[in-house]
């Protein structure tokens, strides 16, 4: 083989070696780039959650100091004042009702539990539109007392509006939330009522039935029974 050819042979071995050598740092700066933009992404995702959950936390304070501000007119059964607020201030900030802690503070616990007061206050008026409204917004909290406070509103809504199978299956599902905190037999006790009221005889004499069979004392077996009799079942 001649000098020529070697040559030759060997530039393009040299030439394919480097060519090799030039796609693999290609691609490990492609994977670098890629790593980085993975970083970068983890990182905002990172601190978006962190900037989120301080978010939360500032609302949720915001909206819990708003609400102890408030809560006293409630307690007293100013409702329109505790509803729309009042004049004047607290330690330099205006005194924001229910409705506007409910409104502004939606996301946040403390909103929520705005919302069932504020449902309350509302109900207590009898501007049952209103109030449905708010306790639709109570019913979506993570804590299950507000939750099942809203719930039970919401149930006392559609019956105010004569729709008393929605409301039966409103006052079960709080009855469901109450059954760990113990406050079960009430507002089983008001399902079975509605349900009643529905035609439902069947569904009634269950739920009259459980509460009667309830081994926890309860104001309500008493009633409970009285339902069974009125609906032509019998007592065990």
């Amino acid at each position: 083989m001649s000098t020529k050819e070697i040559l030759e042979n060997n530039k393009e071995f040299v030439d394919n070696a480097l060519d090799a050598v030039s796609e693999a740092e290609a691609q490990r700066k492609r994977m670098f780039q890629f790593a980085l933009i993975g970083i970068g992404v983890i990182a905002l995702l990172v601190g978006g959650f962190f900037f989120y959950r301080y978010n939360q936390e500032k609302t949720e304070q915001e909206a819990a100091l708003k609400l102890s501000r408030i809560r006293p007119f409630f307690d007293a059964g100013q409702m329109e004042a505790a509803l729309g607020g009042v004049a004047g201030t607290i330690r330099g900030e205006q005194v924001v009702g229910l409705n506007a802690i409910a409104t502004q503070y939606g996301s946040s616990e403390s909103g929520r539990l705005s919302a069932l007061y504020a449902g309350s206050a509302l109900a207590s008026l009898n501007r049952y539109t209103e109030a449905e409204t708010m306790f639709d917004k109570a019913s979506s909290a993570s804590s299950e007392i507000t939750k099942m406070g809203g719930l039970a509103g919401l149930a006392s809504c559609k019956a105010q509006a004569g729709n008393s199978a929605e409301a039966a299956k409103l006052y079960e599902d709080a009855a469901a939330i109450g059954a760990k905190l113990g406050d079960e037999d009430r507002y089983r006790l008001f399902a079975a009522m509605h349900y009643e009221k529905a035609g439902n005889k069947e569904k009634a004499i269950t739920l009259y039935k459980a509460i009667a069979d309830s081994q926890e004392f309860s104001e309500s077996i008493n009633e409970a029974k009285a339902g069974i009799i009125r609906l032509g079942g019998t007592l065990d």
